[in-house]
């Protein structure tokens, strides 16, 4: 990897942004908090790993409790360091140094950050509010700013984008193949994956869905069970890795079987494959995301019709509701420091796309996630099946499809001037 390459450039980036940010907002220096341990229960004395503030993790991704960095405009940004001598316990060292020599590095005793940090006109972001450092805690118009500059990838950034597909696709083709050749439980694959992808669960970007059969049609299923299911199932996972902070995000859905709904299942899932590789192909500076999110309603509409399971036109199947129904969240989210990033949310999506989480104007140096999906979410089918609209399907085929559950493909994108680059297949290339 070529960190100590790319970062200077990255920390330049910051720089400058977070200057224009100061002088806008009449601060003289910014501090980012990487936090506090936090208690699993006053009861016991079991903390939780600790979670940098997005801010902090921006800059550095030296991951301690109690850590600071400062900003202050034409200085060299100052990374405080609470060291503690303990004998209980111990941080993982981050995986590269290559951060180092970008700060000034000033180390103190436990509970002695305040006397190096400044005072004055400070702005301080945290996760912590209770126990922040002196200064304005959290100021919103500050915050919208500094979310600005997650919004384009640096090369570093994108680096560690890319190494993190690259190490969850190690665990997405080994579980693959366990389900393949196999009758893995829930809980099994979890942990197959967590080991072939070399992580541990507190260290994930997040926690990973891994859902056999009807549990697939459960968005975020996380209540891994120990059965085994034998004959014909489906399988999905969607799992990612953390690199020095950035985290991929990746589905994958599987089927096996040989009755006809295992066949029919999978000629659907071989088309909400062909629509998300259309979708990808579509994306291009200039486009609203919401726009984008249209399309693969369109797209599934057409394969509803197509597989006989919708029996309306695709503009019906789309304008009363059914293509939601099946689809009902959104088609994307933006993808960095945090799984669900900062700052490609500058307004309310339509009502009828309630959950979108993306509602920015496509540029280059976007990175964001493209995972359509079908799900057989009975609270949701039910209302089409008591109106007018229960001509619109063919409810023998959600019937076989109930036990199958659901379908999402999920890659991780990078907007470029001209394309994308698709670090999901490019890892699995």
């Amino acid at each position: 990897m070529s960190y100590a390459t790319t970062y200077p450039a990255h920390l330049e980036y910051l720089q400058h942004g977070y200057e224009a940010a100061m002088a806008e907002h009449g601060y003289d220096a910014v501090i980012l908090c990487g936090g506090a341990a936090a208690p699993k229960s006053r009861f016991d004395d079991q903390s939780w790993p600790l979670c940098p503030t997005p801010a902090y993790a921006h800059w550095c991704p030296l991951v301690e409790a109690d850590a600071f960095v400062v900003i202050r405009a034409g200085s060299r940004p100052t990374l405080v360091r609470t060291v503690v001598d303990d004998f209980w316990e111990t941080t993982p060292p981050p995986e590269s140094d290559h951060f180092w020599s970008g700060f000034t590095v000033v180390e103190v005793k436990p509970g002695m950050a305040g006397d190096v940090l400044p005072g004055g006109r400070v702005a301080v972001i945290t996760r912590d509010q209770g126990t922040s450092p002196p200064g304005s805690v959290n100021p919103p118009a500050l915050i919208a700013a500094i979310d600005l500059l997650r919004t384009k990838k640096t090369a570093y950034e994108i680096e560690c984008l890319a190494e993190a597909s690259r190490r969850a696709v190690l665990g997405h083709r080994h579980v693959a193949e366990l389900f393949r050749t196999g009758t893995p439980s829930e809980l099994d694959l979890h942990l197959a994956y967590l080991g072939a992808s070399e992580q541990d669960e507190a260290r994930a970007p997040y926690q990973n869905i891994v859902a056999l059969g009807a549990h697939t049609a459960i968005l975020h299923y996380v209540a891994y069970t120990r059965e085994r299911i034998t004959g014909d199932t489906s399988f999905l996972i969607d799992a990612g890795a953390k690199v020095l902070g950035y985290g991929s995000d990746i589905t994958r859905t599987y089927v096996r079987g040989t009755e006809s709904s295992a066949k029919r299942f999978a000629e659907l899932l071989e088309r909400v494959d062909a629509c998300q590789q259309d979708i990808i192909r579509r994306i291009r500076p200039g486009l609203p995301y919401e726009d984008l999110h249209d399309e693969p309603h369109r797209l599934l509409a057409v394969a509803l019709r197509d597989l006989g399971i919708g029996r309306g036109s695709v503009d019906e199947l789309v304008s009363r509701g059914i293509t939601r129904a099946l689809f009902p969240h959104g088609l994307g989210h933006s993808l960095g420091i945090t799984v669900h990033d900062a700052g490609l949310k500058p307004r309310p999506p339509r009502g009828e796309n309630k959950f979108l989480r993306n509602t920015s104007v496509i540029e280059a140096g976007q990175v964001f996630t493209i995972e359509p999906g079908i799900y057989v979410i009975d609270g949701l089918l039910g209302p089409l099946q008591s109106d007018d609209r229960r001509e619109l399907v063919d409810w023998s085929a959600i019937a076989d499809f109930r036990r199958f559950g659901g379908i999402r493909i999920e890659d991780n994108v990078l907007v470029e001037a001209s394309g994308t680059r698709n670090l999901t297949r490019e890892a699995f290339a």
